[in-house]
């Protein structure tokens, strides 16, 4: 698979990323690093109603219906998003109309009517987007685990602001807010699939894009940690959600990113042993796995799963047995290392056909690295990676502070003692 990207500068300063594939469609993004981890507390979900406002219409293009009608004729779509670091225009479209996609999410961009009407429809749709947010069980283990550990910091439902923050936000707020937060500096566009004549889309990436700012965008990238032992109770429910939670080790910088692929085979090897006590020998869970929580410059890393109130208290110690166990003789091979470097080769198919997919990674490595992601270096450390390596850059794993956080029925346990009493020889 054709895989050799190119990185581009607009007059500007906009960052381009073009990857040609051979296929018959293009995937466009234009991403900006800023969303709701920016936003101050009167601002929350300010990122994502602007995200709705942009798409809902310019002079050129008034309602969802003309926009519609508008891609449909040309054999495309488009979409948004909203991140906590990142806001996003993207769509797919047949590769000889790539103009059009580009001149469309250009327009939306620097065009888009915020029609006061619409405002105060939107304003009612986000709310209800909020509402089911609300009411989804993982959205609120997720939510909870984000108040008492990170301080909200990586809340994904903050994302969508609060009732009275959506209610309150008014036009010129958003785009004095956009203003501020738009800009050349942080904005990068990725394009993977059929690039027919680079130097003409170039082209058109500077006509369509000349009209942003090249002032400086501030990101808020820091994620408060408190370690501690919380329960959300949950009446209704007849089971347990568990997450334990550990500092990452090693920074998330270029530079450690072999120590991070070793430490992540050891992260699978033990997962592995792990669910297979817990579901094969014992069966009590259903699913068990590690999980990250965090951003780009700092995570935690750890287990999640569920099972019964009755069975918590012996879910976590045998979590603890096992985990000391594998940590301080960790049975990996040269042939289990081998065997992920296979089984690895159908995900990085699944990754090298998709354009979208290479559009995504390459626009996130950038933003987070400054420099091109690099598939075959990548590969080739993975190739090199050692037993060795693994037990090397996996020491101090489980030395940080832990929190354990869990949400559903009530249960009568300290999991931090038991975890304690059993996380030893």
């Amino acid at each position: 698979m054709q895989y050799n990207p190119t990185l581009h500068k607009l007059s500007n300063g906009v960052t381009v990323i073009l990857d040609p594939m051979e296929l018959e469609t293009v995937s466009v993004k234009v991403a900006f690093a800023t969303g709701s981890r920016d936003e101050l507390p009167h601002e929350y979900g300010l990122t994502h109603f602007c995200e709705h406002m942009l798409c809902k219409g310019t002079p050129r293009f008034p309602n969802k219906r003309s926009i519609d009608d508008y891609m449909d004729y040309y054999g495309g779509f488009r979409n948004a998003s909203t991140g906590s670091g990142s806001l996003n225009f993207y769509g797919r479209i047949l590769a000889e109309n790539i103009n059009i996609l580009v001149d469309f999410i250009g327009d939306q961009l620097q065009n888009s009517l915020f029609d006061p009407a619409k405002i105060e429809i939107e304003r009612s749709v986000v709310c209800d987007e909020l509402r089911r947010a609300l009411d989804n069980p993982s959205r609120q283990f997720n939510d909870f685990m984000s108040e008492k550990v990170f301080g909200n910091a990586v809340s994904s439902t903050l994302n969508l602001g609060t009732i009275d923050t959506i209610m309150s936000f008014t036009r010129d707020q958003m785009l004095e807010f956009l203003s501020r937060r738009l800009s050349a500096k942080n904005c990068t566009i990725g394009i993977s699939g059929r690039i027919l004549d680079t130097d003409a889309l170039l082209k058109q990436l500077e006509k369509s894009f000349s009209f942003l700012p090249t002032h400086d965008v501030s990101e808020n990238t820091d994620i408060p940690y408190t370690p501690c032992v919380a329960h959300n109770t949950k009446s209704d429910k007849n089971n347990v959600k568990l997450r334990i939670l550990f500092p990452n080790i090693w920074p998330h910088t270029y530079e450690n990113r072999a120590k991070n692929c070793a430490l992540g085979r050891f992260e699978r090897f033990m997962t592995k042993e792990i669910s297979n006590v817990l579901r094969q020998d014992n069966g009590l869970v259903y699913g068990f796995g590690g999980i990250v929580v965090g951003n780009n410059e700092r995570s935690w890393n750890g287990f999640g799963t569920e099972t019964s109130a009755t069975n918590i208290s012996r879910v976590v110690s045998l979590i603890a047995q096992n985990a000391f166990r594998i940590y301080n003789s960790p049975e990996i091979t040269p042939d289990v290392l081998d065997r992920y470097n296979r089984k690895d080769k159908l995900g990085d198919a699944d990754w090298l056909e998709s354009a979208t997919a290479r559009c995504d990674k390459l626009l996130g490595f950038y933003h987070h690295h400054g420099c091109l992601y690099d598939f075959y270096d990548t590969l080739d450390m993975f190739n090199r990676i050692t037993v060795d390596d693994v037990i090397k850059y996996s020491r101090g794993y489980f030395d940080g502070p832990m929190a354990i956080v869990t949400q559903g029925a009530d249960f009568d346990a300290d999991l931090k003692q038991i975890w304690n009493e059993n996380f030893k020889a």
